[in-house]
Order: C-alpha cells, then sequence, then structure tokens
C-alpha cells in the first residue's frame, strides 16, 4: 500500500487561502489553469479524507474562521469520468439527457459519510423522542433517494432526480442543524469542461436552483483550463444564471513558487538520488515552476549541470534549450498547448512571432495563465516558461487542438 504524499501547510497558499476563504463566505468559487500546472495535487491537497478532522494545520481549519459559527464545510467531490450514459428516452428528452449528471450528484452525496443524518443522544442525556423521529424520518430521505431516481421500472423517479437532490441536501443541512452541528457543503466539480460538453443547459440552470434554495449552505467549485465565458461560448446566454455564481472569485492556478518547487524536486528525488542544487536551479528556472514540466524535465537534470554561462538568465535560457530537445519534454509542451483553445494557441504563436494588434482579451487570458508575460515599455511580450519559449522557437507550426470528442455517456 502507498503512502500518501506529504504536503507542507504551506503548500500552495495564495491559491488555496482564496477558494477555502471564498467558500466560508457562501460564495462559488471558479479555479482556472493550464495542463502540466499542478491541478492534480491541488485536488489532492484538499481532498478532506486524507486529513485528520480538526488537524490545526489542514486548509479547512486554517482558511475558513466562520466554521465555529457556521459549520465546517464537507467536499463533495464530482468527476465527470463517473457520469452514467444518459437515459433512453425520445429526441431531446431534456430530462433523460440531464439525469447522468444529477445521478452522479444524488450519489457522490448519499455516500459521503460525514452528510448522513445519525441521532446520537448527549452522553449521559436521554433521548428526545421527537428529535429522534425527525432525524429518523430525514434519514430516510438521504437512503431513498438514489435507489429511486435508478429505479428504471419508473421513470417518473429520474425524471424528479432534481427534486431527489433538493430532498437529500435538505435532509443532511437540516439534520444536522437539528442536532445543534451544522454543515455547509461544496461540490469540487473537477474538468468542468468536461461537464459543459457533456450536459444540457437544463442541468446547469437546475444548479443555480440548488445553489437559490440553499444559499449560502450550498457552493461549487469548478476547475477547468480557460475561463468559464470562454468555455460556454454561443451559450453563455442561457448559462449567464449559472456561471454568474462564479464571477466574484475567480483563481488562477499559477505555476509553482520557489517554496512549492523545491518541495516537488525534493519528493522527485526520494525516488532516485539527490542531486546538485545549480542544475536543480536551472530546471525551476526554465520550466517556469510548471509542475508536469519539473517532471518531465527533472530526469535530464545531470545534463544542465555543465552549463556555463555569463550570466544566470542566459544559463536559464540554454537550460530551456536543452531541456526543450528532449522527447518527453516535447510531448510535455505540446500536451499544455493543445489543452488551449484555437484562437489562444493562435495569439500565443503570434506573441512569438511579435505580430502586432493580437486580440487583447486572448492576451490577458493567457497572462492570467502564466503563458505569457508583457515586457516593459516598448518591449514586446515574452513567452512562458522559458523551456516553452524554447519549444515553440523550435517547432514554429502551431499545433492543432485537441478536438472536442463525443462524450462517451451522451446517446449516438
Amino acid at each position: 500500500m502507498s503512502t500518501p504524499r506529504y504536503y507542507h501547510p504551506d503548500y500552495r497558499q495564495d491559491e488555496v487561502s482564496a477558494i477555502v476563504g471564498a467558500l466560508d463566505q457562501g460564495q462559488s468559487v471558479s479555479v482556472i489553469g493550464p495542463p502540466s500546472v499542478g491541478k492534480t495535487n491541488l485536488l489532492r491537497y484538499l481532498d478532506q479524507e486524507r486529513l485528520t478532522p480538526g488537524d490545526p494545520a489542514s486548509p479547512w481549519s486554517r482558511f475558513a474562521p466562520r466554521t465555529a459559527q457556521h459549520g465546517p464545510i464537507v467536499m463533495v467531490n464530482v468527476d465527470p469520468n463517473a457520469l452514467l450514459p444518459a437515459l433512453p428516452s425520445a429526441q431531446g428528452d431534456i430530462a433523460a439527457r440531464a439525469w447522468p449528471g444529477l445521478e452522479l450528484l444524488v450519489h457522490r452525496t448519499t455516500i459521503a459519510p460525514r452528510l448522513y443524518p445519525v441521532y446520537r443522544p448527549v452522553e449521559g442525556q436521554a433521548a428526545d423522542p421527537d428529535l429522534s423521529e425527525k432525524i429518523a424520518r430525514l434519514q430516510a430521505h438521504f437512503e431513498n433517494a438514489h435507489p429511486e431516481i435508478t429505479d428504471f421500472e419508473d421513470h417518473l423517479h429520474a425524471h424528479l432526480a432534481l427534486r431527489h437532490l433538493e430532498s437529500i441536501l435538505d435532509a443532511a443541512l437540516t439534520s444536522h442543524r437539528l442536532l445543534g452541528r451544522p454543515i455547509r457543503i461544496a461540490y469540487l466539480m473537477d474538468e468542468f469542461d468536461r461537464l459543459l460538453d457533456t450536459m444540457p443547459n437544463y442541468y446547469f440552470v437546475a444548479l443555480r436552483s440548488i445553489r437559490d434554495r440553499f444559499k449560502y449552505q450550498v457552493m461549487f467549485v469548478t476547475f477547468t483550463r480557460n475561463s468559464l465565458p470562454l468555455l460556454a461560448g454561443s451559450r453563455l446566454p442561457v448559462l449567464e444564471p449559472f456561471l454568474e455564481l462564479f464571477y466574484d472569485t475567480v483563481v488562477w492556478l499559477k505555476p509553482f513558487g520557489d517554496d512549492d518547487a523545491w518541495r516537488m524536486v525534493e519528493q522527485l528525488e526520494k525516488r532516485t538520488v539527490s542531486k546538485d542544487d545549480y542544475p536543480l536551479g536551472l530546471l525551476i528556472r526554465a520550466t517556469g515552476g510548471f509542475a508536469g514540466l519539473l517532471r518531465a524535465g527533472f530526469q535530464h537534470t545531470e545534463t544542465l549541470a555543465a552549463i556555463q554561462a555569463r550570466t544566470y538568465p542566459h544559463a536559464v535560457e540554454l537550460a530551456a534549450a536543452r531541456l526543450s530537445a528532449e522527447p518527453n519534454v516535447q510531448a510535455e509542451c505540446q500536451t499544455l498547448l493543445r489543452a488551449l483553445a484555437a484562437r489562444e494557441i493562435a495569439a500565443l504563436y503570434g506573441a512569438a512571432q511579435n505580430k502586432p494588434d493580437l486580440d487583447q482579451a486572448l492576451v490577458a487570458e493567457l497572462i492570467a495563465k502564466s503563458l505569457l508575460q508583457p515586457g516593459g515599455e516598448g518591449q514586446a511580450l515574452r513567452i512562458q516558461p522559458p523551456v516553452l519559449a524554447a519549444y515553440i522557437r523550435s517547432h514554429p507550426t502551431p499545433p492543432e487542438p485537441q478536438p472536442r470528442i463525443q462524450p462517451p455517456t451522451l446517446p449516438d
């Protein structure tokens, strides 16, 4: 059995404190970051199942001061890879198409142990029969919701999946409030881009209704590669009621700072042998702290040790060029680029060629993603990180973006 990775309490402190702090205020959060930036490790760090409840070093203890008054935030992970196929239906049956998303939310909610309504009398006190009966009723709602929406002999239950989701959320929140232990619930929606591709507009409007029904008690966190308005495209006017939940708190996931980058290097060294600080420093600077590029470049650290240059910035450029010649680093750069929208790729290559009149909205998006850096007054934009700039120089033809494949959960 593998040992869970250790994370320093100050891991990604700026982003983590922004996410947890916003949830503590009852706000939903949009987290945006390109591939290779370290999103998976952030998700693992936020995973409450690996944390000891009440651990003072936990971000859920450090950055959520309203917990004492309003109760802890219970995270429910939602992975679109776990969506079931849509129900058989007539053409255009919106409820049947939205059912997989609602079923996933109901299922993940009902299997979260911290949400289950349980009545335990205070030690030394007699049981309260009225309270016991109320909790038992709420418990029944909690237990019956998922079996009912998966009873395919009665499609009415499936079409009422939204009502069942409301029922179990009410059961969880009300039971804990009656017991004097209030809680709040946040759905952490990984790969939200795929959920947008898979679910009809009705699904997201339904989620907005959930938010309005349980205001400040139910929140959402979306993890995407692009900003939500850019992803919504022509659907933006219809999805606006849901997407506006996130406009107040947008967290751009940055590459690792020096401390986190060195900690990642230390984790990588545990699997191999220790290396000199000089080439490791060049590796961190050349990869710009992008986790995937750090990981790919780490095995080539020895080749950086021989780099000699007049200045350290020049040494970083030489390290970036050397790393960009390695096949696995090239593959990571290509993955990063192809995950961008076609217009973003064009803007990035346009910046590399010093083209004028670039779309400033796209430039701003790429700067926020730490893929472009504004130059000084009168100076051109710079591609970041240096290894990606070196890759683009040696591969001047822009790659095609990843095709948007029809999700397998949609009917043919």
